[in-house]
């Protein structure tokens, strides 16, 4: 599993999601990316409105499941948890056939 994290400037809410992600990073062990975008970004214009985003990509699904505001600190972690509990289910399914 791998998670993304899109910031801006000036988002508080994206540095205590930061922080958030790093603590479940290492108690679930996923790779994590935090990216920061800069005014002009085509991104950052494509995501107004809607920081922090974060993106949680699985190798059992083509497309990330995304959290976009209003999402709280508690919901983000409960969101992590259960697609980590998903993907490592498909894991093992996958070991044992």
């Amino acid at each position: 599993m791998r998670v993304f994290l899109y910031s801006k400037d000036d988002c508080g809410l994206c540095d205590a999601f930061h922080f958030e992600l790093l603590d479940l990073q290492s108690e679930l062990g996923f790779s994590y990316e935090k990216r920061h975008l800069h005014a002009g970004d085509p991104l950052r214009s494509e995501l107004a409105g809607q920081f922090p985003v974060v993106d949680i990509e699985t190798a059992d699904s083509d497309e990330p499941f995304r959290l976009t505001s209003p999402t709280s600190q508690r919901q983000l972690r409960a969101r992590i948890r259960e697609v980590a509990a998903g993907a490592g289910a498909v894991a093992l399914s996958a070991l044992s056939s």
